[in-house]
């Protein structure tokens, strides 16, 4: 939208002089999701008393000692890396000015301090989104001559109307700033047109033209961090919202083990009581304290405080004390153990809640991420993500694209696709799969794609071999066949070229096309083949 006159600009300032109720409700969301997921005044937010059940002591004591959960999400939200990672994927760029099209090439390339605008993406959109749904990524500039995304949280944001995940129109929370003696108030309002510099001197409100600029966007340069929003209100739901809860729970019960830990996890020692010598017992020199026991009546020994002194026995009492003079009292591991076995069984309950389906620990190691029983739940998921980083992507990469151009284009020139080829599971996993369904006969179709599923998880971190590699899966001939069967089922000629193709794949140009090294491969002379027609024969 646009405003028609200041007039309306500062009516609609006026309007929004309080905080909404839904701006309030997402302020206190973002700060029990911040204690959540990055820790930020954690034991201040969820750790409390629990009522009729603690004392107010042992409170204080868990509240200071308990550690925050950001390790656990770590861990669950993990597969979501695939997003930026997966293979595939594509962009188109028909921008046809030459000079446009290089400054829009560097802007994307360092976006946010010497950071492409996909590994910007890649490490704050989602940890953002999740702490802070209705929070916005917000595009500054500096005239022709920079641009930068800011992450404005909605404890920066007054108002702001949506439309999808583009906003209508956006009013920041106003700055008071000192002048002299006196204050005024700054309000900072943007349309789809201008973004204007708002003063109000007590009831008098005034734009400043010199800050009030018109931009070259189109739209307000911002997109909303979350695409999910709760029915019939501006408040964003976060995408751990299924497990928010079940988060909680886990954070107060690590509370309640790392408080338990510190109050009965260190072993008690224990001793008889032996009299001092020089007071038998009495504590008393005299009519003086004992300066030997310091009144105690007992031979005392360094860190006294630490051990639970048992009165001597009697001569009528029956007990045996040697050898057992002193010892330890064990914790109760029993009830460590449980609580430790909870927290595991709390944590696989959010993370298949998360995914839709559950992780098998392998080799009965408890620290082991696994391995997701079903991973298309996990692929669905990861779709789903997929598409909102997309669309963040090309949004934002479409208001470079107006400030390089130096206004709003009718049709962007410019588009990323992003890959949706996701490696879940283990190059391990993916190999007993794939050899699996060669034993069972599988057809070509399913062992093509596991193959490429094996290749893409074992190569995906070098593009180099795994370019190699993917090139040799298309250019041999007979992939999935040993050389014994080939020669069974089409015979010695055919299964030569196979023999023969490892040779020529040490000696090939892997820098050339698919197309090129089939050809140069059929090329290989008849001479060469028939020299390793002995090798079958």
């Amino acid at each position: 939208m646009e405003f028609k006159d200041e007039t309306e600009v500062i009516d609609f300032v006026k309007k929004h002089n309080q905080t909404p109720k839904w701006v309030a409700d997402a302020r206190n969301n973002h700060k029990t999701l911040n204690a959540l997921i990055i820790g930020k005044d954690f034991q201040e937010v969820l750790i409390s008393q629990i009522e009729k059940i603690e004392s107010i002591d042992r409170s204080i004591a868990r509240k200071k000692y308990s550690k925050d959960i950001r390790d656990m999400f770590d861990r669950v939200m993990q597969p979501r890396a695939n997003v930026f990672t997966a293979s595939g994927g594509s962009v188109h760029n028909d921008i046809a000015n030459k000079a446009q099209k290089e400054k829009f090439i560097e802007s994307l390339s360092n976006f946010k301090g010497q950071k492409s605008m996909k590994k910007y993406l890649s490490e704050d959109f989602f940890r953002l989104g999740d702490a802070d749904p209705n929070g916005i990524i917000f595009l500054e500039y500096v005239e022709d001559k920079d641009i930068y995304p800011t992450y404005k949280s909605i404890n920066d944001i007054r108002y702001y109307k949506s439309n999808g995940q583009l906003l209508d129109v956006l009013l920041f929370e106003p700055k008071t700033i000192l002048k002299g003696k006196t204050s005024i108030i700054v309000h900072r309002v943007v349309d789809d047109k201008k973004d204007y510099y708002v003063v109000q001197s007590g009831s008098t409100y005034t734009i400043n033209e010199d800050k009030t600029f018109e931009h070259p966007f189109g739209k307000i340069p911002a997109t909303i961090l979350s695409d999910r929003q709760s029915t019939g209100s501006e408040l964003r739901i976060s995408s751990i919202f299924p497990i928010e809860e079940l988060s909680k729970d886990y954070a107060r019960d690590k509370s309640v083990l790392t408080i338990y830990k510190f109050q009965s996890g260190f072993p008690i020692q224990w001793r008889y009581i032996k009299e001092c010598r020089h007071c038998q017992g009495t504590g008393k020199d005299g009519q003086e304290v004992c300066g030997t026991c310091s009144g105690k009546g007992e031979i005392l020994r360094r860190d006294v405080t630490d051990i639970q002194t048992i009165e001597m026995p009697r001569d009528s009492d029956s007990a045996i004390i040697t050898p057992n003079v002193a010892g330890f009292v064990s914790p109760d591991l029993e009830t460590w153990g449980q609580y430790k076995t909870d927290l595991r069984d709390n944590e696989e309950l959010i993370d298949s809640t998360m995914w839709g389906t559950k992780r098998i620990k392998e080799g009965g190691n408890e620290t082991a991420t696994g391995r997701f029983i079903d991973v298309q739940p996990v692929k669905n998921k990861l779709d789903t993500f997929t598409d909102n980083a997309e669309w963040v992507d090309n949004q934002l990469s479409k208001f470079v694209e107006n400030w390089v151009n130096g206004g709003p284009k009718a049709k962007s020139e410019y588009h990323k696709s992003y890959g949706r080829r996701f490696i879940i599971e283990s190059p391990n996993e993916l190999e007993e799969k794939y050899n699996a369904a060669r034993e069972k006969g599988a057809n070509n179709t399913i062992l093509d794609k596991l193959l490429d599923e094996w290749i893409l998880s074992v190569y995906q971190n070098n593009p180099v071999l795994l370019d190699e590699m993917e090139k040799k899966r298309l250019v041999e001939p007979y992939i999935h066949l040993s050389i014994d069967q080939v020669n069974m089922i089409f015979g010695a000629k055919e299964a030569n070229t196979k023999v023969l193709f490892v040779k020529f794949w040490e000696g090939a140009d892997k820098s050339k096309t698919v197309e090129q090294l089939t050809r140069e491969f059929l090329a290989v002379p008849n001479t060469i083949k028939n020299q390793s027609q002995t090798i079958i024969n």
